[in-house]
This record gives structure tokens, C-alpha cells and sequence, in this order.
């Protein structure tokens, strides 16, 4: 039930943030002006970017929670949170009914909404990776990863629905409403499900190890090494999954490459190797360490960064389909060894926090950013190829403090 509930609940976390991504263009034209398209996309996109910054501070609070209080208390709080923001934002008026406050209102959900991921994710791991056999850690770990694509790709599935079933004015005049509507009874489901969940017995309470100050400040502190290491070691995996996950959508049909339903449909299909890969991942992962497969990961990102992109606008189905399934494979087995080893580098007092951190900076403020940096390179560039720059020199960085990272993978925690 351990497994399960970290994984429901992370789904429908990344269901309900990513169903922003996927609706972008659509939200860009209820909510923000259209005498400029590229503007109302780079403001959609800021607005995304600004609920991913949110994540660092969600990181924190949550990852404080957690330390101190338990898993289990910060695993229901952020799956409520999240629930109930996603529902108000499909509740909302439009800008042209409610004028500037409509945008105002979608910035303040967001910003919400990313506080509740920045806890949810790295809490599902850090209970995920401490409830696992010594010699499966990554594998199980790895399922935090699989059901986050999962969640991304029910988001994906969702928005493929709605503009199958619905026509363009019947999406914009009521239906883009449903998907984020429906996030009430998953979340209720999940709520209730994370509150059988054993309130764990925490060590430090009874061993006098519970730090007397903030589990945040004493991270900060005691372990910014480490801390560093995780962001910049985390760019590229990041950087990587949000251009597969929620940028190329927008990439392919803003530049009329292709529809949007054959763009959600490329989107689904590298979501889905992401979430076969994983578990792969993980277990190779276990057999031979966290450094072997994401440096083989980062240096096949970097080396097919430039083709990725030279690929799809060619605008082949098929070849725009091997190219982002294939990328996604190098991202996909990076991304499991990074998030493991993040999760055993810090000590049971302080993993959620550490986690919540160096996981939010990578994810947040250098993956999270990447569709609005990708948007404004292609702007300041004129060169739609100009985004791929941006992978390569993230592949590099986090290759570097990888290779100054001890391997953590036949150790036990701490």
C-alpha cells in the first residue's frame, strides 16, 4: 500500500501541473491578450515557469514537514493542495469576463500549485526509496518517476480527449474546463487512501537526533556541497523532460510543423517510453551503479540534442516519433540514477529536505524554466534550432558534477 499510495498520489500531482503545459495555447488565448500570439505564448509560458520556481519553496516546506513530522502528514497535505487549485483554476472567468484579474488569479493557482509539487514529488521518493529492500532502492525509487510520467501523460491523454471530442469553439467556450475538473474526485480518493498510510515512527525523536533548528537552515549549512551537486548534476535530466513532456507540443503547432492532436499524440508516445524506461532504469541502476547510467544517459543527450530538433521539423510523423522516443530514453535513464542518488546522499534527518531543495532547483528554476527559455531563444535567435544550445550546455554542466559525485548505490542509507 507504501508503493501505491506514493504513486497515486504523485500521478495526479503531475497529471494536474502538466495539464497546464498541455493546454497552453489554449489557456494563452482565454486568458491573456491575442494581438500578439508569440506574446500570449511567452506569458503562458512565464506563468508556467513562475509555478515551477514556486517548487523550490515548496521543496523546502514540504521537505521541513517531512523530516519533522513524518511522510505521511506532508504526502496528504500536498495531494489536497494540489487537488483543490487545479479545480479552481477550471472554475475560473475568462479574460475577456473578468478583465486583468483573470491572469492575476491563474498566476496566484499556479504559484500555489507549485508549492504542492516541489513537496509531493521528492516526499514520494524520499518514502518510496526508505521503504525499499537495500538492493532495490533505485528500482522502486524509479517508480517515483515512472508514475510522475504517468501523471504527465494522463495530462497529455486528457487534453488529446478534449480536442478529439470537441471543436476548437467548444473547447475555448466551456470544455477546456473539464480536465482540471476532474482532478476533485482523484484527489478526494488519493486524500482518503494516504490517510491508512502507518504514521512512521521517527528516529530522531526518540534518539535526540532531531535537529533544534530548521531542517532548512541546518541543510543549508551542512550540506551545500551536496546541495549544489544535486541542482546543476539534475539540469540536463530536467531540461530534457520538460522540452519532450510539455514544450514540444507547443514547438510543433505554434510552428505549424504539425496539429495539435499529432503533436499530443508524439508528446504521449515519449511519455510512455519514459515510463517503460524507468523501471529498466532503476534496475540497472541497482546492478551497477548510479554514475554509469546517467553519464551514459548525459552523453547521449548531448550528442543528439541538435538532431532532435533537426529531426522533427522536418515534419515527419515517423521520424519526429523515433526522434522523440529516443531522446526521451537518454533523459528517461539519467533522470532515475540522478533522483536515487539524491535520496541517499543525505541522512534520514535532513533527506526530505535535501531532496526537497536540490531536486526543486534542478526541476524548478533550470528544468521548470526551460519552455519560456526555449520560447525566448527562438525569439531573440530567429532560429527555431536555437533551443537545442540550451540541452547540449546543460549536458555538459551536469556531467561535470556528476563525475565529481561519489557513487551512493551499494551503500546504505545513512
Amino acid at each position: 500500500i507504501a508503493v501505491i499510495a506514493g504513486m497515486a498520489g504523485n500521478m495526479m500531482e503531475w497529471y494536474d501541473f502538466a495539464l497546464y503545459g498541455v493546454m497552453a495555447p489554449t489557456l494563452g488565448k482565454l486568458f491573456f491578450p491575442q494581438d500578439n500570439q508569440l506574446v500570449s505564448i511567452i506569458s503562458v509560458f512565464g506563468v508556467f515557469a513562475a509555478g515551477y520556481i514556486m517548487r523550490l519553496g515548496g521543496g523546502a516546506f514540504f521537505g521541513h514537514l517531512a523530516d519533522h513530522y513524518g511522510r505521511r502528514g506532508a504526502l496528504i497535505a500536498s495531494a489536497t493542495v494540489m487537488a483543490i487549485t487545479t479545480a479552481l483554476v477550471g472554475l475560473l472567468p475568462s479574460y475577456l469576463s473578468l478583465g486583468i484579474a483573470a491572469p492575476l488569479l491563474l498566476v496566484i493557482l499556479r504559484l500555489i500549485q507549485g508549492l504542492s509539487t516541489g513537496g509531493e514529488f521528492i516526499t514520494s521518493v524520499t518514502y518510496l526509496v526508505e521503504n525499499a529492500p537495500s538492493h532495490r532502492r533505485a528500482l522502486i525509487g524509479a517508480l517515483g518517476m515512472a508514475s510522475a510520467s504517468g501523471g504527465i501523460l494522463l495530462g497529455s491523454g486528457a487534453g488529446t480527449v478534449l480536442f478529439s471530442i470537441f471543436t476548437q469553439d467548444q473547447v475555448l467556450d466551456w470544455a477546456w474546463r473539464l480536465p482540471f475538473l476532474a482532478s476533485i474526485p482523484m484527489g478526494l480518493s488519493i486524500a482518503v487512501l494516504r490517510t491508512s498510510l502507518p504514521q512512521e515512527e521517527l528516529p530522531e525523536r526518540h534518539a535526540g537526533l532531531r535537529p533544534r533548528r530548521s531542517s532548512v537552515l541546518h541543510v543549508l549549512l551542512d550540506h551545500p556541497w551536496a546541495l549544489i551537486r544535486g541542482a546543476l548534476g539534475g539540469w540536463a535530466s530536467q531540461a530534457g523532460f520538460y522540452t519532450l513532456a510539455i514544450f514540444m507540443t507547443s514547438y510543433l503547432t505554434t510552428g505549424k510543423i504539425f496539429k495539435e492532436s499529432v503533436a499530443l499524440g508524439l508528446q504521449t508516445a515519449a511519455l510512455c517510453a519514459a515510463i517503460c524506461v524507468a523501471p529498466l532504469s532503476g534496475f540497472l541502476s541497482d546492478k551497477y551503479g548510479r554514475k554509469p547510467i546517467a553519464l551514459t544517459s548525459l552523453v547521449g543527450m548531448m550528442l543528439c540534442a541538435y538532431p532532435l530538433y533537426a529531426v522533427v521539423n522536418f515534419g515527419d510523423n515517423t521520424l519526429a516519433l523515433i526522434a522523440m522516443v529516443g531522446f526521451m530514453v537518454f533523459v528517461a535513464f539519467g533522470g532515475v540514477s540522478y533522483q536515487i542518488w539524491l535520496a541517499e546522499v543525505f541522512p534520514r534527518t535532513l533527506r526530505a529536505t535535501g531532496l526537497g531543495i536540490s531536486y526543486n532547483v534542478a526541476a524548478g528554476v533550470l528544468g521548470g524554466t526551460t519552455p519560456l527559455l526555449c520560447v525566448t531563444l527562438i525569439e531573440m535567435t530567429r532560429n527555431r534550432m536555437a533551443p537545442a544550445a540550451l540541452l547540449i550546455v546543460a549536458s555538459v554542466v551536469s556531467m561535470i558534477f556528476l563525475l565529481l559525485q561519489k557513487e551512493t548505490g551499494k551503500k546504505p542509507l545513512k
